[in-house]
Parts: structure tokens; C-alpha cells; sequence
């Protein structure tokens, strides 16, 4: 099975990097183009050599997550987003405005049981 090559730290990228006998700078460059560029696939990585991309491809997989939905509130303007990761599940974010500025909630967890009722989903989609 594959690994997600984003949740390594720098540190844990170049252990993992030296393990398969490649130089500590590729950690650099690898970690540059996911947390730097939000490169989402290893074909992006333009300066690696086309066989370490595909060495990469076969070895780990680069995790992302894509907006599905967005909805806003008629009665506040408070925004929620619901997110589909990589793995097909779902987490949601909020975003409120308040007077003294904007509070985010992001929803870490697949299937929260939290219950928030920050609005009113049936009469807000966009």
C-alpha cells in the first residue's frame, strides 16, 4: 500500500528519501512543490527526473481535497463548505462574520457528530 507523501514532516520526507538512496536536497525540492507550489501530482514536478517521478508515483500518492459544495446563508451570510478528500469521505468548514471579524470552524473529522446548526442548508444552497 501506498503512503500519503504529504503527511510527512521535512524531516520524515528526507529519512524516507535517503532510504531509497536519494540525495537530502530532492526532500527540498519534493517538499517545496507539495507545501510551497501545491503541486498535486508527481508529473508537476518539473525539475525531478521523469524516472524519480515515476519511482514516487509507484511509492506514495499525494493527498488532496476539492470543494463539492457551497452554501450561504440568507439570514446571516455565514458560509459553509463541504470538502471530498481523497478517499471519497467528506469533512465540512464554516466561515461566520461576526463585528469583530470572521471565526472559521473546520471539521477535521470525518463524520462529526458535533450536530452544529449554523444555518439552514435547505433554503441557502448556491
Amino acid at each position: 500500500m501506498s503512503a500519503d507523501i504529504k503527511s510527512f514532516t521535512y524531516e520524515n520526507l528526507k529519512d524516507e528519501l535517503l532510504e531509497l538512496s536519494l540525495p537530502s536536497y530532492r526532500a527540498g525540492q519534493i517538499f517545496a512543490w507539495l507545501h510551497k507550489y501545491g503541486c498535486d501530482n508527481f508529473d508537476s514536478m518539473s525539475n525531478i527526473a521523469k524516472p524519480l517521478r515515476a519511482a514516487l508515483a509507484e511509492k506514495y500518492f499525494i493527498s488532496s481535497c476539492v470543494a463539492e459544495e457551497k452554501y450561504v446563508s440568507s439570514l446571516d451570510g455565514t458560509v459553509k463548505y463541504l470538502f471530498r478528500l481523497y478517499d471519497g469521505e467528506y469533512i465540512e468548514s464554516v466561515v461566520m462574520k461576526y463585528k469583530y471579524g470572521y471565526t472559521i470552524c473546520v471539521f477535521t473529522q470525518v463524520g462529526c457528530k458535533m450536530g452544529c446548526s449554523f444555518l439552514r442548508l435547505d433554503s441557502c444552497r448556491v
